[in-house]
């Protein structure tokens, strides 16, 4: 896998986050189930390729505008509600256990 990948995965990680945390009413097994997959491709990933991590924060960052655009446009959230940079750390992301609180 290569950075780009990195970015691909951290992107639907983010996009998947900002959904859960800001759309509490519509949060199911299956979404939750998208967010775990996520997680495992991106340890996968840092586990193969351990060179990547030291980048993987600049790719999460990077992905973070697309995933915006990405989850305003699939939720109908104004893009004025969400942060205007990463809200999550590398460890929430990669955290099995993290789940955002809802956001009223």
């Amino acid at each position: 896998m290569s950075s780009t990948t990195a970015t691909f995965i951290s992107l639907f990680s983010i996009e998947h986050l900002l959904k859960w945390e800001y759309q509490p009413d519509q949060r199911s097994s299956s979404w939750q189930g998208s967010i775990d997959e996520q997680r495992v491709q991106i340890n996968r990933l840092i586990r193969k390729k351990p060179s990547l991590k030291p980048g993987l924060l600049d790719a999460v960052n990077d992905a973070y505008f697309d995933a915006v655009k990405i989850a305003v446009k699939e939720t109908g959230i104004s893009k004025a509600n969400l942060p205007p940079e990463n809200p999550y750390t590398m460890e929430q992301l990669l955290d099995e256990e993290f789940y955002p609180e809802a956001k009223d």
